[in-house]
């Protein structure tokens, strides 16, 4: 049983901005991790060639050119969310 203090707007209110905080945590997260994935590629990965992801050279480059593009679906996924989400709150 509830008890008679159970207020059902203030629950749906919080609910709301519950899911808000979680829109905005998934979509920080996908943006910054495939901002993330591509700087790495680009930076330590292809120009200063610092590490690499496996010491077979061609395996190597194919696994990179992979992980960009996950990079970039990231990316584009998070951008995309971020902006569907502030068009519906304004």
């Amino acid at each position: 049983m509830r008890s008679d203090n159970f207020n059902k707007e203030k629950y749906l209110e919080g609910s709301m901005i519950n899911r808000e905080r979680n829109r905005i945590l998934i979509n920080g997260s996908l943006i910054s991790l495939g901002s993330a994935a591509i700087l790495d590629n680009i930076f330590s990965h292809w120009l200063f060639k610092w590490h690499r992801i496996v010491p077979d050279e061609t395996l190597s480059g194919y696994l990179e050119i992979i992980l960009f593009i996950l990079g970039l679906v990231l990316l584009g996924i998070g951008v995309f969310r971020e902006i569907k989400d502030r068009k519906i709150k304004s």
